[in-house]
């Protein structure tokens, strides 16, 4: 017999998943539908705005007014509606606009207290103007700003001594004062170091140098992690140097240290970008600091072919190449693909609903099918 050919189980699959179809496919339209439906006003009959707003001397800003339609609604598209606004303590970059926004530059003369209006007039459909009689208004406060803090002054020692350190020339050593800092590039290369304004004590001169070294003679760069985002460490690329300092008399200091941190460039090869995980982005300049590596806030310029970064304490720098953090490699970086912000097309809803159809007639011819056989037997 049918009714015992075709499982109840399966007649009520098949309608429910027709019955889900079909819901899916009009929760999908319903949005479009509804808003198309709405009613849009079309005439102004009302106008809100602010209360108070403060700004700084100066500022640029965008203050904006609500229309209000026949339905009671916010609408910014109402046609052939003019606003007009002015006030004190600011001026706006135009008087008359079609939008319900103007742009207006804060008083630049000091702290005031002002006003910003607007009026709404409609020339077309029921022409109104809002408000009636007068205009909206809201309180512009604008504060005074701030004063600056006077430019500091530095003392540099008076004359400026040359600095040149035993077994040195003038041109091995860059000289270094309050008031300008200095710069200085190693001769016959093209590392170089950059010492702002301030970075030394008043009063006092130093001199600094750059001298290549082999990055064989350094200590080695730190374990690699086994796990995580970061390997945590790197291998030494083509640039190594020591940053020497030197006081006013040319004494070499063991240890030194800025007020302000100074700029170090070393130049880099097209083995060292070859050979950085991440190419540029993987190329940084490591420290050392007497018992470990650290890595500076540094970055790669490929225009001058330099890796620059920051330092206020000074010893043997490196250039470093970024290692894989592990299983990077073996991963190969697959990514689960994107699917946030799907929406179906019309093709697509519109064969959903038919095959919703399709489901729901079936199953129901099934049903009554079942139900003949069961009355006839």
């Amino acid at each position: 017999m049918l009714s015992s050919a075709i499982p109840k189980r399966l007649v009520v699959s098949l309608v429910l998943v027709g019955l889900v179809s079909l819901f899916m496919t009009s929760f999908a339209g319903l949005t479009s539908e509804h808003v198309s439906a709405q009613a849009t006003g079309t005439n102004l009959k009302d106008l809100k705005f602010g209360t108070a707003s403060t700004h700084q001397a100066g500022d640029v800003f965008i203050v904006t007014v609500d229309p209000y339609d026949e339905n009671g609604d916010v609408n910014t598209a109402l046609a052939n509606v003019t606003y007009t606004w002015g006030g004190t303590c600011g001026s706006h970059a135009s008087a008359t606009t079609s939008v319900p926004s103007s742009t207006v530059t804060a008083s630049s003369g000091g702290a005031c207290t002002g006003t910003i209006t607007v009026t709404a007039t409609q020339s077309s459909g029921d022409a109104e103007t809002h408000p009636a009689a007068g205009t909206l208004s809201m309180i512009l406060n604008v504060n005074a700003l701030a004063s600056a803090d006077p430019a500091p002054t530095y003392t540099d020692p008076s004359p400026v001594p040359e600095i040149v350190p035993d077994g040195l020339t003038a041109a091995d050593v860059g000289i270094i004062i309050p008031s300008a800092g200095g710069s200085f590039t190693e001769v016959d290369g093209t590392a170089s170091i950059t010492v702002p304004a301030g970075a030394i004590a008043n009063g006092t001169a130093a001199a600094v140098g750059i001298v290549t070294v082999a990055s064989s003679g350094l200590p080695s760069p730190p374990a690699a992690a086994t796990e995580g985002a970061s390997s945590g460490t790197f291998t030494f690329g083509s640039s190594a140097v020591n940053v020497q300092w030197y006081d006013a008399t040319g004494a070499v200091q063991t240890t030194y240290s800025l007020l302000k941190p100074a700029e170090l460039c070393l130049p880099f090869t097209q083995d060292d970008l070859n050979g950085a995980a991440g190419g540029p982005d993987g190329l940084g300049i490591w420290r050392y600091s007497g018992t470990e590596w650290v890595s500076l806030n540094s970055s790669a310029n490929i225009g001058t072919g330099t890796v620059c970064g920051t330092s206020s304490s000074f010893s043997s720098f490196a250039i470093g190449l970024d290692v894989a953090a592990p299983g990077a490699a073996a991963s190969g970086g697959v990514a689960l693909p994107g699917t946030g912000g799907y929406s179906p097309s019309v093709t697509i809803l519109l064969l959903a609903l038919m095959a919703g159809i399709v489901l729901v007639v079936t199953g129901s011819l099934t049903v009554r099918r079942v139900l003949w056989v069961r009355d006839i037997s």
